[in-house]
């Protein structure tokens, strides 16, 4: 199979035109998912796929599917892309690199004549931050069974609007169903780590995706008036819950490498000066490529955090939020990845991915695989976050490679 490349000074137009999208004053992205950046952004995809003549299909969750047509109009697609919705004043790599790629891989293979079997559909996943509606992973969710519709559809935000509503507002309420055969599944996005940076490597095949464990935990002592009673006497919700954090770092790194352990969240709902909090809301993030190891540490945790409630007077308990067990990507698609990488003369080395990305769902369901380029300084979810153009094509020549590869393996 000959090496084709794609279109740099298009793939960089593209990526541009996008990132204008929901801009920040300081080069970042606010396009949370559903909103009016988020919907401008599908509007401007709709137009390119409109203009090189994909079809356009709209599921329920309001996941946009691109089709480049195949010879074979029976056969299963290869799906490949990712998502356009961003976190709260973020970055604008995390989710279009993937979705811009896919693209131009199209395009590529248009101005090329390439013929393949399968046809290619480009998505672009709905929700796939979570930052607005909970749970992350959301369409992906549903489309690999995970998640029940109704479910998603029903979530809603801090005010209180749903995302069936919401869909309906931006005109991506779409009538197909959820969910359907893929061939393979193959998705680039920036590795969010310093791996890749350290290495001197412009291409990572990811082995797989880490286990990840959220927990809800809720510390409830007593509120009081910041003034009159003895700081003996009090029980502080909020000092207890500074402990914990404590804790958990320093369990997390007792644990290295391989552990992350953060409390990402948290929520003193009194919220006054004059008040000493009397409960805390936080919840807690176990990562570990092994599920007896987030075990373990959940473990570990769990009675360390009992032992501080303890001496401090309170009361501590955990919620389960989410579990997403370990995956394990196909081990043809990550060959392939690292054989197109030394064809293409980019450096390339195997990591794992210690962020979620809807692969991770996907790969319950089909062989999937994903790229990861480097990001400066592993920054992300940051205005800050930055990976290069020239990382960027060679990561677009890789996801070619590959999905030619899986058009005529699956």
């Amino acid at each position: 199979m000959e090496s084709i490349k794609v279109n740099r000074h298009r793939l960089r137009e593209t990526f541009d035109q996008i990132s204008a999208i929901g801009a920040t004053k300081r080069g970042g992205v606010h396009r949370l998912a559903l909103s009016d950046a988020d919907w401008e952004a599908r509007d401007l995809l709709k137009t390119w796929c409109d203009e090189s003549g994909y079809t356009l299909r709209v599921d329920r969750m309001g996941s946009m599917f691109a089709r480049r047509a195949g010879t074979d109009a029976g056969l299963a697609p290869v799906v490949i892309g990712s998502h356009l919705d961003s976190q709260p004043m973020a970055g604008r790599f995390d989710g279009p690199a993937g979705v811009l790629t896919a693209l131009e891989v199209l395009r590529t293979l248009d101005d090329h004549d390439v013929a393949t079997r399968h046809p290619i559909d480009l998505v672009n996943w709905t929700n796939e931050e979570g930052a607005r509606f909970s749970p992350p992973l959301m369409a992906s969710g549903v489309y690999a069974g995970i998640k029940e519709l109704d479910f998603a559809l029903g979530c809603t935000d801090v005010s209180g609007v749903s995302v069936s509503t919401e869909l309906k507002r931006i005109g991506y309420a779409g009538a197909e169903p959820v969910g359907g055969p893929v061939a393979a599944y193959i998705e680039l996005h920036i590795e969010q780590g310093t791996v890749l940076q350290d290495a001197g490597a412009t291409i990572g095949a990811v082995s797989g995706v880490v286990g990840i464990r959220d927990t809800m935990v809720e510390i409830v002592g007593e509120d009081t008036h910041a003034g009159p009673l003895p700081m003996e006497r009090r029980r502080d919700a909020l000092v207890a819950a500074a402990e914990m954090i404590l804790a958990a770092r320093k369990i997390g790194l007792a644990h290295k490498p391989d552990a992350r352990v953060t409390i990402g969240r948290l929520s003193v709902p009194s919220n006054s000066h004059s008040v000493v909090p009397g409960r805390v809301e936080m919840t807690l993030d176990i990562r570990h490529p092994e599920q007896a190891a987030i075990d373990l540490l959940q473990v570990e945790l769990e009675a360390n955090f009992r032992l501080i409630a303890g001496r401090s007077d309170v009361e501590v308990t955990f919620r389960p939020l989410w579990n997403y067990k370990a995956v394990a990507f196909d081990e043809a698609l990550r060959s392939a990845i690292a054989d197109a990488s030394q064809t293409l003369g980019y450096k390339q080395l195997s990591l794992p991915s210690r962020a979620g990305h809807d692969a991770w769902n996907m790969a319950r369901i089909a062989p999937s695989a994903m790229i990861f380029i480097p990001c400066r300084d592993g920054i992300s979810h940051n205005e800050a976050e930055f990976a290069s153009d020239e990382d960027i094509a060679a990561g677009a020549d890789v996801l070619l490679a590959a999905t030619r590869f899986a058009d005529a393996k699956y």
